[in-house]
């Protein structure tokens, strides 16, 4: 959803391609068979955000730090190599073919930054009228992604009308860390005022200790 401030706009229209201006017939042209519209969307004074989100990231650490040398398939430019090259990138290989991977250097200055952009997630609108602090109430990690989506769930009660969030605190396979906000919106035992500090600890660990450079040898 997106919020505009701006007056809505007339009928005065101006459009442009390529720096051409667009007679009507070129705009309805522009337009035939296509969903798309040139003035903005506005949303209902109803539609506002509201509830529990729950947000799912996954990490390739594969890929993560490394830039394909497939010529097939280039990702980056003869240019751009020879500079990574020049910058300390290191030539290596993982399951995807040959790739160039950042230095240490790079990587222990990334990831913390990383983690943070994680960590700090939340729903942002220039058009707030009450502020909310949008806190994060639990993060959970784990190397499998089922028991990612079984540790912070709902369940459906009573006539299936109402729904019940859970956070499973004890996960086999499973690190969780609880903040001590969530105890008012779920039933929880473990919540902590460091869990968001252990969680970025634990998140840079895991990060910071994969063999990047080595893949196919630690396979």
């Amino acid at each position: 959803m997106t919020f505009d401030r701006s007056d809505r706009p007339n009928n005065n229209i101006v459009v442009r391609q390529e720096g051409k201006v667009l007679s009507t017939e070129e705009v309805q042209e522009l337009l035939t068979g296509k969903d798309k519209s040139l003035t903005r969307k506005w949303l209902k004074p109803a539609d506002r955000a509201n509830g529990l989100f729950v947000q799912d990231i996954a990490i390739d650490l594969r890929r993560l730090f490394s830039v394909s040398l497939n010529p097939l398939e280039p990702e980056i430019t003869a240019d751009v190599e020879a500079q990574l090259r020049k910058n300390g990138w290191v030539e290596s290989e993982n399951v995807f073919g040959k790739c160039l991977v950042a230095p240490k250097a790079i990587r222990e200055q990334w990831i913390p930054a990383i983690v943070d952009a994680i960590l700090d997630w939340k729903i942002t609108s220039n058009q707030s009228r009450t502020f909310s602090l949008m806190e994060t109430l639990a993060v959970t990690v784990s190397e499998n992604a089922n028991k990612v989506a079984s540790s912070i769930r709902a369940k459906l009660v009573g006539d299936g009308e109402k729904v019940m969030p859970i956070i499973e605190e004890s996960l086999a396979g499973v690190e969780t860390f609880v903040t001590l906000p969530a105890a008012g919106y779920i039933l929880t035992t473990t919540e902590s005022a460091e869990a968001l500090d252990r969680a970025r600890t634990h998140l840079i660990n895991l990060l910071s200790r994969f063999s990047y450079e080595n893949q196919l040898s630690v396979a």
